[in-house]
């Protein structure tokens, strides 16, 4: 008895029977099944293998491109350490500024004033001496 497509359910008679019939059998559906398996599994394999691939050459690309930085730097510190220094530039002669000279004073001038210290006073006798 034939199986509704559909529903599931156990019937006489199924339109388009014949063409149920013209299919190919289930052995030769499985095996192209599986021959799709197989080849999306390579193609997932061949996918992964060449990121792999791609990964691992961008990391001796990267080390390669360390280890000219590191033996360049080696290199310049060698050859500064080798160098002779470089003489220095002659300090540059100092600016002398000269102060004015002071004006003379003149011949009619007071004398100076000689400073005493202050007298201690004793009371008011002091001041009628």
């Amino acid at each position: 008895m034939p199986y509704c497509p559909h529903c599931g359910n156990e019937v006489d008679t199924l339109p388009g029977a014949a063409a149920v019939e013209d299919r190919e059998p289930v052995e030769v559906t499985l095996a192209r099944i599986e021959a799709e398996k197989a080849i999306t599994i390579a193609k997932l394999s061949a996918r992964e293998s060449r990121e792999w691939n791609e990964s691992r050459e961008a990391i001796a690309e990267t080390e390669a491109d360390a280890q000219v930085e590191a033996v360049t730097a080696i290199a310049e510190i060698i050859t500064a350490e080798n160098e002779p220094e470089p003489e220095a530039e002659p300090a540059p002669e100092p600016i002398v500024i000269e102060a004015p000279a002071p004006e003379p004073e003149p011949d009619n001038a007071p004398p100076p004033v000689e400073h005493h210290a202050p007298r201690k006073s004793g009371g008011w006798w002091d001041n009628y001496a």
